[in-house]
């Protein structure tokens, strides 16, 4: 059989498309890779030979804007810290992410301090900042193939418009946001001077459209169906931190590190991860309901760690990890026990996800008729991070004053009251009693004259 070579730079392996740099490519910091699609589709024929003809145009453009460069000293010196001469956008993202920025000490305490100095970039940045640049590898080889100086606003701003065509206005804002921070950090390093895009960063400034804000809070139906279906199916933690994010309002990694501390004048003290900020809560009584269960149901498990432990160093860390308020409670089938371990990674978002997917279609007694829970479908659309949003909607229709909500939840007034224009002014409740204030003013001869 003829071997298949869509182009010399596309290498078929079986049948399947992959890049293969010549010597002169790899000298330039191109590596191999296969061609697929994010979803691990391989390239068809066809579309290898698109991707590469793009990279070959590319190639050329590049030739040639170097070529019609003026020969200075500067154009012909040696590159510093070893840059290759075709300095592209895929070498520019392997070299940010060998930057200390993205070099997260292991000491969970030194690491949100960094955090918090922005040292270092938070790690949930990091995984999404790695997700966004595979967007761009993935969806657009010639971009990722392309000299950073030879970017242009325009070329980057038909990028924007093709991703949100293809992907969503969401993916495509932060796809682009990514590409603009990693630019400027190639240019802060002098990997670059945006040559072709007169100095200044040609993912800046595009006119992006902006997503309507999503502002979702959850109904007390919603809220006792999660709860219900968690402690069902036994993963209590889930229940505990869905009546957290209601009845303090913090954000889902505050929740996940809080640790128990006590409490300190009837109010529990949280420190919030993200922003270094500290609130003090008064405990609602569901909650200390929850939090006591929570500790009843780990003493145990606590206390024959501490009884295993050989050095005080082990007891001070299973010391640490027992004060955690959320553990994940989940049995591990090899050893037939609860672990209870931090959750680490995306782990708790896909059980609360489950969670939900439950709730939503029910479940049913043993005898396949009955609802033990019935079925919650207006849940289909809620996230975790909804909680947040629920705990300042019930909070406002209690009768609290945004920087009552603030003082709670640690948002800014902003914020804050952006999720309630959203969705309090359309309360009836809300209506009602905003109706009733204005009665009791109108009868009570209120005065509508300034009286200067």
């Amino acid at each position: 059989m003829p071997k298949i070579t869509p182009h010399p730079h596309v290498d078929w392996r079986g049948g399947r498309p992959r890049f293969k740099p010549g010597p002169q490519l790899r000298a330039a910091g191109h590596q191999a890779k296969d061609l697929r699609h994010e979803d691990g589709r391989w390239f068809s024929r066809g579309e290898a030979v698109d991707w590469s003809d793009a990279f070959c145009k590319t190639l050329a453009a590049a030739r040639k804007a170097e070529q019609e460069k003026p020969k200075t000293a500067t154009a012909i010196a040696a590159p510093r810290y070893g840059r290759p001469a075709l300095f592209t956008v895929g070498q520019m993202f392997e070299d940010w992410y060998r930057s200390p920025k993205f070099k997260l000490p292991h000491d969970a305490e030194l690491r949100r301090r960094q955090v918090a100095a922005r040292i270092v970039y938070a790690p949930k940045s990091i995984v999404d900042f790695k997700q966004k640049a595979r967007v761009i590898e993935n969806d657009h080889p010639d971009l990722w193939a392309s000299p950073v100086d030879a970017l242009e606003q325009a070329i980057v701003f038909g990028v924007y418009e093709e991703l949100v065509a293809s992907r969503g206005l969401a993916t495509a804002r932060g796809t682009i946001a990514t590409l603009s921070v990693a630019l400027g950090w190639a240019k802060r390093r002098g990997k670059t001077k945006f040559r072709m895009n007169g100095g200044v960063n040609p993912a800046q400034d595009l006119g992006m459209a902006t997503p309507p804000p999503r502002v979702r809070f959850g109904t007390r139906t919603e809220i006792e169906t999660l709860v219900a279906v968690a402690d069902h199916v036994g993963w209590h933690e889930v229940g505990d931190m869905t009546l957290l994010g209601v009845w303090t309002g913090q954000r889902q990694g505050d929740r996940l590190a809080l640790e128990d501390r006590g409490l300190l004048n009837k109010r529990r003290v949280f420190r919030q991860a993200k922003t270094g900020a500290v609130v003090a809560i008064r405990e609602a009584p569901e909650l200390e309901k929850r939090l006591a269960a929570s500790k009843l149901r780990r003493a145990a498990a606590r206390a024959e760690a501490l009884l295993g432990a050989e050095t005080p160093e082990e007891r001070a860390a299973i010391e640490r990890r027992f004060a955690r308020i959320i553990l994940n409670e989940l049995v591990d089938k090899r050893f037939e026990k609860c672990m209870w371990q931090t959750y680490q990674g995306q782990v708790y978002s896909h059980r609360f996800a489950e969670v939900r997917d439950m709730a939503v279609r029910g479940i049913r007694a043993e005898n396949g008729v009955d609802w033990l829970i019935k079925p919650c479908p207006t849940l289909k659309d809620f996230i975790e991070p909804d909680l947040r949003d629920t705990a300042v909607t019930w909070l406002a229709l209690a009768g609290a004053t945004v920087p009552e909500i603030c003082s709670i939840t640690g948002h800014s007034f902003d914020s804050a009251t952006r999720i309630l224009k959203h969705y309090l002014a359309r309360h009836p409740e809300m209506a009602d009693e905003a109706i009733r204030k204005m009665i009791a003013w109108h009868e009570a001869d209120g005065e509508t004259e300034i009286g200067l």
